[in-house]
């Protein structure tokens, strides 16, 4: 077991989230697990954890106060050693499809909110010299998904410099791109929207996607959301699986994230060899 470290994971009301905080409680650490709204009629989720031992508190990201908010839980609890960015939603659309303020407002909770969160942990973790970003991102932003656009965009702002600027600080930064999880994402019964399509996107791939992933064989293909959990809590600590394993600052996770990483490998290589063309100018 490694050392017990206090965990802030968004988003830990469901899915992949709440299969997180339940897995580093198991593993002995500290987890305060934020939900976004009021609490659950069905509190059966929500009294799970806490038998364990974990501490729920309210959080929404896409809130100007959530900066405000995470360092006055840093100061309850005296530290933050490993945040994780997990609150997210997808948008199923067309982009042209999609509204700007729809758009904005995704952007806001997506790329924002996580934002926000690092804004409000970082002053404690550099004058430490330690702690753990995690970055909840996507195979998508290797493999970009139509239908998908805007949720895409958002997963692909996440690969950012983060690393590079606090590396010096003793804080690690890990973005971690799951493919298909068995969880709710795109439902519109969890956290995801839909947008009617206009005309001449009713028919078509924007449409033949958007079906697929709100349906049950999709919901059913995924891995599983405890075991991605868990191999993401063992990276953190380097335990189990992933004893012994080197884990730079992207981890894909699922078999289906290999063809896109494949995919993208081959179109760095071209690039790469257009040297005719780059090195031109």
């Amino acid at each position: 077991m490694s050392q017990s470290k206090v965990w802030l994971i968004t988003g830990a009301s469901r899915g992949l989230g709440f299969d997180m905080a339940k897995t580093a409680l198991k593993a002995g650490h500290k987890v305060i697990a934020c939900y976004r709204g009021e609490k659950p009629q069905d509190t059966s989720k929500w009294d799970e954890l806490e038998a364990l031992g974990g501490i729920w508190t309210q959080l929404d990201v896409s809130s100007e106060d959530a900066e405000s908010k995470v360092k006055a839980l840093v100061g309850e609890h005296g530290q933050i050693d490993v945040l994780v960015n997990n609150a997210a939603y997808a948008i199923l659309g067309s982009v042209e499809d999609v509204p700007v303020d729809k758009v904005q407002a995704i952007f806001n909770t997506n790329v924002i909110g996580p934002l926000r969160t690092i804004k409000g942990v970082l002053p404690s973790m550099r004058e430490r010299k330690t702690g753990t970003i995690v970055n909840i991102s996507s195979s998508n932003a290797n493999d970009p998904t139509p239908a998908l656009g805007i949720y895409n965009a958002t997963k692909y702002a996440m690969e950012d410099t983060l690393q590079a600027e606090i590396a010096a600080f003793g804080i690690r930064v890990l973005l971690v791109q799951p493919g298909s999880t068995a969880t709710e994402f795109a439902s519109e019964t969890g956290s995801g929207v839909r947008v009617h399509p206009s005309e001449p996107y009713q028919e078509g791939i924007v449409k033949q996607i958007s079906e697929f992933l709100t349906s049950e064989q999709f919901a059913s293909m995924g891995a599983s959301s405890i075991t991605v959990a868990e191999r993401i809590v063992d990276a953190i600590d380097g335990t189990g699986f992933m004893a012994g394993k080197e884990v730079g600052l992207r981890l894909p996770l699922g078999k289906d994230t290999g063809a896109g990483l494949k995919k993208k490998a081959a179109l760095f290589a071209n690039l790469a060899s257009l040297e005719d063309v780059w090195g031109s100018v």
